[in-house]
């Protein structure tokens, strides 16, 4: 687990330097991308959790 988290930081790193380079507009769309993404797995956990209490 603890490499998960390393490699995860790495690519958060990653991401920084990235977003460091690139203009406001597609910064911003990218944002988008990331809260549709968060959404989706928070959608995704309730789901699990729902199938767990059902079950």
């Amino acid at each position: 687990m603890l490499d998960l988290e390393k490699k995860k930081r790495q690519e958060i790193n990653n991401m920084v330097a990235i977003l460091e380079q690139i203009d406001l507009p597609d910064i911003i769309l990218l944002t988008r991308d990331a809260n549709t993404l968060l959404l989706r797995q928070q959608e995704q956990c309730r789901d699990a959790e729902s199938k767990r209490s059902d079950g």
